[in-house]
Order: structure tokens, then sequence, then C-alpha cells
């Protein structure tokens, strides 16, 4: 759904009673600046959140003030706002565990929401003590200077033209969307990408956190499960999630790879000239191993040595780096080897053009071909109007939480779109250590380990690697389990060093459109899943430790804590706890920033949504008569969104791979 620019007035989505009830619950979870940070939170509510998800949390925020709501939700029949001091804490204590689900995905949502304002930077905080949080934590980075030579791009201007016309349209401009775009240009195909975000280059990517967040990522970085169970990060802005990733380069693995072939009839991506699409994919992007090892990345290396696990650094696509710390803000110094960096110059220099603030409403198609899109432009200027781009080709880069929309939104019906969601679940241990870490300087993620990645009877594979973060995405990531403990754990952000496991999923998710035209993320863990995410917290509880880690935190229901002045016998209590830990909806503390499968590619009609070359399917049932085999003519997906199966690995590799191969198609089939 496209969203409209708002006047402050518009944003007052709440009752001056509600709105005392945010600020109220914002001083229970961190002292200080709740009205501000309530009034953030309502222009959060009124741009990026469906409106029928504002009116359950009104009704919560309605409910704790009467008293048998309170009951209810908190345990105790008296209104919230009458509680104080360590009474207050026993209510949220108590609605943050509730054994209701709603209830919990309420209280996570708002728990997050308004833990992450607290301390996430801005130019303009409304927090009035915001600097005075982020000084008491040492955090005081200065902005990096712009390299003198940025990109170069320059938006096409459609000017009053009401249609286009070209021969390949690119929905997209991420990882799928630029490759595919760059060389297809180059084959002398006239190109069009356009791209929902804007376009930001080194000299104008935000320096603080918050900031970023609202510019550069989906949903200004609040995109979550129905349930709020898992904080979802996408790029949101031209290069896509290459603008905001942290460099990390893995190949798809070989044995996904047979995987892949084997089990979904994916022609070929065993083979080795898609092993040498990989190889040139890398290539390309300049991917080499981290330059610098920051404390937070040397505490894996001496962690996975302690144990006599692997450990390795991580290959980044990177020209010189390592002391800036802000990836996740675009990269200011020009070094990112991202899509907008490297793709998108490369296809504008072939004659391709770029639009971005361009929103895909709808392909256009007819007798089983696609004609083009009809698409909103000028949006974020506040001034849309339709615009028509006709092409016999067209190419949807949206990633997995976009693109299965736009296919439903044009009459496609093939049941596999917007199935199969899959997220790589990541759960995060954090030690503290005696020495500074500050893990939001220096190269982002330089460090991992590859013990665990194959699969076992009892649970699938994982990753470890290191964990950055800055103030805002710490705070909304710790576990809340009172007021003075989330404030003590900040307090000591300067020495957390946190380890995250991805894990390779086989539970299935879907993504629907709700009646306002936002996205409606379902996913659920399966068993597996669970018994996944448990070993791999235990694992990175044990490699905490074994680097030295005076305290070990391990978000799970409820977090436990380990100190090592209470011994080895304690840390094994721990270790039995963590066995137990459960991860359905809202009990342990999971991200997400990879996601795929949506529409996924294979040689079953019934279950894949597209061919194993990225063509996108009409049906699951093709008719005998059909010309086109039960294919859209014309119509290709390259983006995350045709993994057959979760990866097990960071995916950019793999989408980049991908979209070479799908260039090719749309190449042979014009």
């Amino acid at each position: 759904m496209s969203k409209v620019k708002r006047t402050p007035k518009d944003q007052e989505i709440l009752t001056p009673a509600e709105r005392r009830t945010l600020a109220a619950l914002a001083e229970g979870f961190v002292p200080g600046g709740g009205s501000a940070r309530a009034q953030a939170a309502e222009r959060a509510f009124a741009t990026v959140v469906d409106p029928e998800l504002v009116s359950q949390l009104r009704l919560v925020l309605r409910l704790i003030e009467t008293r048998a709501g309170s009951l209810l939700i908190g345990g105790r029949a008296v209104k919230y706002s009458s509680l104080r001091g360590d009474e207050r804490d026993a209510y949220l204590q108590h609605w943050v565990q509730h054994r209701i689900p709603l209830m919990r995905s309420a209280a996570s949502a708002l728990r997050k929401l308004l833990c992450f304002l607290a301390y996430a930077d801005a130019d303009e905080p409304g927090d009035p003590k915001l600097r005075a949080r982020l000084k008491s934590i040492g955090y005081n980075p200065k902005p990096n200077a712009a390299t003198r030579d940025y990109s170069k791009l320059v938006a096409f201007n459609p000017q009053q033209a009401q249609r286009i016309a070209v021969d390949v349209l690119v929905i997209g401009s991420g990882a799928g969307g630029g490759s595919v775009a760059r060389d297809l240009a180059r084959a002398g195909k006239r190109v069009m990408v356009i791209e929902s975000g804007a376009l930001y280059d080194e000299r104008s990517f935000p320096t603080r956190e918050r900031d970023a967040y609202e510019r550069l990522y989906l949903d200004s970085g609040f995109t979550a499960t129905d349930d709020a169970h898992i904080a979802i990060l996408a790029g949101g802005t031209v290069g896509g999630g290459t603008t905001v990733n942290w460099m990390t380069s893995i190949p798809i693995p070989d044995r996904v790879r047979a995987e892949w072939e084997e089990q979904h009839g994916v022609t070929g991506i065993a083979s080795p000239r898609f092993k040498q699409d990989l190889n040139e994919v890398l290539r390309e992007v300049g991917a080499q191993p981290s330059e610098k090892m920051p404390p937070k990345d040397a505490a894996l290396i001496r962690g996975a040595e302690g144990r006599d696990w692997s450990g390795e650094k991580i290959q980044m696509n990177r020209a010189e780096c390592g002391d800036c710390g802000t990836c996740p803000f675009g990269c200011k110094r020009g070094s990112k080897q991202s899509t907008l960096r490297l793709h998108l110059p490369q296809a504008l220099e072939a004659g391709a053009h770029l639009i971005p603030d361009c929103k895909a409403e709808r392909l256009i198609i007819s007798n089983g071909a696609v004609r083009g899109a009809v698409t909103t432009y000028g949006t974020r200027a506040g001034t849309p109007r339709t615009l028509e781009i006709i092409a016999p080709q067209v190419v949807v880069s949206g990633g997995a939480l976009r693109t299965p929309l736009l296919l439903r939104r044009s009459g496609l019906t093939h049941p596999a779109i917007g199935q199969n969601l899959r997220l790589h679940p990541v759960t995060l241990a954090a030690g503290i250590f005696p020495e500074k870490i500050e893990m939001w300087r220096g190269t982002m993620q330089a460090a991992k380990s590859e013990e665990f990645i194959e699969p076992m009877e009892d649970r699938n594979g994982y990753i470890i690697e290191s964990a950055p973060g800055h103030p805002g995405l710490l705070a909304l990531g710790i576990p809340w389990t009172s007021r003075d403990e989330h404030q003590r754990l900040m307090r000591l952000a300067p020495n957390i060093a946190p380890f995250l496991a991805i894990a390779k999923d086989d539970g299935g998710g879907r993504i629907s459109e709700t009646r306002n035209g936002f996205a409606k993320i379902e996913y659920r863990t399966t068993p597996r899943d669970e018994r996944t995410l448990r070993a791999a917290l235990g694992s990175l509880v044990r490699m905490a430790e074994a680097a030295g880690a005076s305290e070990v935190i391990a978000a799970g229901s409820p977090p436990v804590a380990w100190r090592r002045r209470d011994g080895v016998e304690a840390f094994q209590v721990l270790q039995r706890r963590l066995t137990r830990f459960d991860f359905s909806p809202n009990r342990g503390t999971v991200f997400s920033a990879h996601q795929m499968g949506t529409a996924r590619m294979g040689s079953d009609p019934v279950d894949h949504a597209c061919d194993p070359f990225g063509r996108v399917r009409s049906s699951s049932r093709p008719r005998a008569t059909d010309p086109n085999g039960g294919l859209i003519k014309g119509l290709y997906v390259a983006d995350g969104s045709l993994f057959p199966t979760a990866l097990g690995v960071n995916p950019m590799i793999t989408i980049l791979a991908l979209a070479k191969r799908v260039a090719r198609t749309v190449l042979s089939d014009a």
C-alpha cells in the first residue's frame, strides 16, 4: 500500500488518554522521556503499521486502564497508570511472560518499540533523555566523512509522461534486480529499474541509528511477524539489502545446491556452470577476508579456539574497510561493493534508467503474457501519480516480502505464491567481558564458526557469527526482566559481545496482504527448528564462556544469566536449562535479516511458483492447450523468493548468482 505523506495532525491517531498510557508504558520499560517516546511511537503507528494492528494496540492501552483488563493482562486488578516502582515492574514482568500468546505479542511489540526509541540516536531526538543515556554508555562515534568518489547514480525523471515503453522492466533494485539490470543492459536491452524506496548516496546517507532505520529500511525498520515474535530487517532503499547489510559474502553450500537439484528439480544448480557463477560473483564484488579483527570478533575466535571449534575470518564485499562501524547506515566511505555502488552504476553506464520512489501496484497481464506494470510515482515527494511502464519482459525483484504480494495483486493465483517463507531465525547470546568491546565500532561482522553447519538427525544446521549492534538495536534485543536490570545491561553495553546463530529453518511461513494493503507475515517454527535454536543457543553460551566472558546472558523464556563467579556447577545448571528453552511465539528473542522462498523455483508445477530458471507459473495445473505451458510469458523473478529451501548462510552471493542465471533466461526467451 502506498503510504501518503502525512501532516503532524494526521499522525495523531491516539486519544489523549491513550497517549498518556503509552507514555506511562514507555517510562515503565525505560525511565525518562516517556511522553516524547510515546509521540514518536504514535508517528510510527500512523505511517508504517497496519491500522488493524493499531486498533488492537489501542484496545490494549484502554484495557490496562480498567481493573478487569488489568487483571487479565498484568495480573493486578488496578489501573496500570496508578502503579509505581516495583509494582509497575511486577505488572510488566507478568505481561511480557504472559501465558496467552496474544497478550505476549502486544507486550513484545510495545516493549521492543519503546526500548528502541529510548536508545536509538537521531539528528532530532524526541526523547530529551536520549543523549544522556548514550553518554552513560560511552556511545559517541564521530560521523564518517563521505567519499569524494560517490556513486554517480542519476534518477530518471519521467516528467509528465503517463506511459513509458522499454524492453525490460526490473522491479526492485537490490541484489537480484541490480544484477539482472546490469547484465541485460550490457546485452543491449532498453532496461528500466524502478524502486519504491528513495535514492541516497554516500553524501546523503544518515549518520545516526534511528534516522537510518527510518530512511533506509523496509517499514522504517519495524517489520515483524504478525505475532511480533520475530523482528525482521530488510532494505527499503535503492540497492535494497546490499545498501545496509554487513557485507558477509558466503556462497551457497554445495550440500544445499545438491538438495535443490535432487529434491526440487532446479536443473543445473549443482553443476560446474553455477559454481562458476558463484565464483564470478565473488570476484565482481571483491570478496576478501575481513581486514581487521574488532574485539567482538576476536572474542568469537577465542571462544571457538577454547572449544576446539572451527573459527575463521568472514569474506566481505569490500574495498578498504575496518574502522567505520556504520554499515547498517549505508557506507559513506564507498567501500561496500553494494548494488548501489557496483551493479546499478554499471547498468546505467550501459544505457539503463532508474526511477526511485516508484512503486509497482500491479502487473499488466493479458492473454497469458506480461505487458508491463502500473506504478505509483512520487509518493515520498508528496505528489503521487500513476505511471504505466510498458515492457514485453518484466523481472520482479522486490524481495521475498514484497514479490509475492505484487504477483497476487496482479491476479496470479498459483497456490505456492506467498507460501514456503523461510526466515533464517537468529538467536543470540551476549557475553559481558572485562575489557571494552564497543560492538558498534570497526568491521561489523569479521568472524564466524561453521562448526555446526551440517545437519544432524535431531536438528538442522546453523552457522555462528559475530553480532554487531548500535544502542537502539541492542536495547530492543536484550532481554527485559525489569526496568533496573535492563538499565544495568545497557550500562554494560560497551563490554558486551553478542554472538548470533543463523538456523537453516524447515518451518514454512506465508505472506499475504491485509485489507489495508499491508503485509501480513505469518511464521511458526517447527519442533525441529526449535531444537536447532536451543542447540545453537547452548553453543553460543559455551563460546562466550570459553572466550572469557564474566557474565553470559541467554535470551530465552525466561532469559537466564550466568556469572563466572558462580562457578562451573552453576554453568552446568545453565546448560541444562538451555535444553528446555521455549522458542514458541514471543518466548525467545529471535531476529531475521534473511527472507526467502515465497515464489520458489522448481520442476514441480504444483509446489513451485516459478520454474527452475525463474519464469513465473500462471497455474499449478496448466491446460493442455496452454501455448506457454503454464507460464506467464515474459515474467520472471530474480531475488531470494526463488530459494526452494532456506540456505543456512547469508544469501547475498547466492541471489547475485541466481540473477545471472535469470538474466541469461530472459535473453534466451526474447
